[in-house]
């Protein structure tokens, strides 16, 4: 037999592999990354209740994160100002408004099933990137566009921050000029993209029916 082609065959079977090695890296990152955001909507959520009943102040809060920092310092990631993302994390996102918006352009996968439970959307960029763009993004669409620009182009926080630097979100909206009388009409507010075949499926995301 041909000692080119036993390698050749070998290579190939090393790749599958290294395929099965990626595949299973992917989904293991994909679910700390949800763990993750778990924990930030909760503690977010938890946090929240505390401010705006005003149990807790934000003494309270620099209290907390002293208390994790010095009782539990394998527990990292819950400094003051990051305890304060969490809780904007929350608020911002379990607004009915943001359901409204995802339940508008996105195939019902993506929608919100219960007030209490985290969107399945967030799943799809870090919580890091999430921060950028609640801080950065006043409109829903625009950053319900980032959220999924992020997961296609697997953004990392520099990434992202360009992006929104060159407000990558005008740039792709496109001429409503383009759009049908019938869209203008019934969504005249509404950013092209997500009306747009074509964008969509470079998302790779179902659409809506």
């Amino acid at each position: 037999m041909d000692k080119s082609l036993i390698n050749t065959n070998i290579e190939q079977q090393f790749t599958e592999v290294v395929n099965l090695i990626v595949q299973h890296r992917s989904k293991a990152s994909m679910a700390v990354n949800k763990e993750m955001l778990l924990t930030a909507w909760h503690v977010g959520a938890y946090v929240s209740k505390k401010l705006k009943s005003e149990e807790w102040g934000s003494k309270v809060i620099s209290q907390l994160s002293e208390y994790i920092r010095s009782q539990h310092p394998e527990i990292k990631g819950y400094s003051r100002r990051n305890i304060y993302n969490m809780v904007m994390f929350y608020d911002e996102y379990s607004t009915e408004t943001f359901t409204t918006i995802v339940n508008k352009y996105l195939d019902a996968e993506f929608v919100q099933p219960l007030a209490a439970q985290m969107p399945k959307i967030l799943e799809l960029t870090t919580f890091t990137n999430h921060i950028e763009i609640l801080c950065r993004c006043k409109r829903y669409e625009q950053r319900l566009f980032y959220i999924l620009y992020a997961h296609k182009e697997k953004l990392g926080k520099r990434e992202m921050q360009r992006c929104i630097d060159n407000d990558t979100f005008s740039n792709l909206l496109g001429n409503k000029s383009n759009m049908s009388k019938g869209l203008l009409e019934q969504y005249p507010d509404a950013p092209i993209m997500f009306k747009d075949t074509v964008f969509l499926d470079f998302l790779g995301l179902p659409k809506k029916k």
